[in-house]
């Protein structure tokens, strides 16, 4: 019996949520403070620097377009190189990520990198579609936020706490109290790095916010 549950837990997953691991912040790249690349207004077309936040698809004819002063050679490097504040991933990334979440809750929009001249379409831009409520109000040291009858909405962080078990069983999500808040599972992550980065996953003590970037 407990073979079969086994079997029967390996196809389905876990059958409850409380099983599943800890929520990781993914975040800024740490190699940005080295390089990176900045989203051009001018070049981007049908699309915002900021609409990687969005929780429903763009339009596929848009194409955001980042430039950089760097060698195309740094950013081909790693799987999810620095991208002013966006997200983008690799061919490699991309292909594990679809192992994990659906496809209609998921868009990856194909962007253009400018490096050094050098013309390379070869990464994505990651808009995960769910929400879920994973900073917990109580216990995060919050320096700036807006109360709404129905909804919170969250500006700064000194020092991010998060709920227990807040994914459930997702494995990608944004926050919805704080959208730049990405949220990976455990398992997702471990995945991602098996790869050979793992410098975009942070536990949430030690993610560097502006308001706790000079607190010694």
């Amino acid at each position: 019996m407990n073979r079969f549950r086994s079997w029967i837990g390996n196809i389905l997953g876990p059958e409850d949520p409380k099983t599943q691991g800890p929520a990781w912040v993914w975040d800024f790249p740490r190699e940005h403070s080295k390089f990176g690349a900045d989203f051009d207004y001018l070049a981007s077309t049908m699309v915002d620097a900021t609409d990687f936040l969005s929780d429903k698809p763009l339009d596929t004819n848009g194409l955001p377009v980042f430039r950089s002063r760097s060698s195309l050679k740094r950013f081909k490097q790693l799987h999810c190189p620095p991208m002013s504040t966006s997200v983008a991933v690799d061919a490699l990334w991309k292909s594990i990520i679809e192992k994990f979440v659906l496809p209609d809750r998921i868009q990856f929009l194909p962007i253009r990198l400018v490096a050094r001249g050098e013309v390379c379409d070869d990464f994505w831009w990651m808009i995960p579609f769910d929400r879920v409520s994973c900073i917990d109000k109580k216990k995060s040291e919050i320096t700036s936020k807006i109360e709404q009858p129905n909804r919170t909405i969250i500006f700064g962080v000194r020092k991010f706490v998060h709920l227990s078990n807040c994914l459930g069983k997702l494995h990608l999500a944004r926050d919805s109290q704080m959208s730049s808040h990405l949220l990976v599972s455990e398992e997702l992550k471990n995945a991602l790095s098996a790869t050979g980065q793992d410098s975009v996953f942070y536990r949430p003590e030690d993610v560097i916010t502006i308001d706790n970037m000079f607190r010694k």
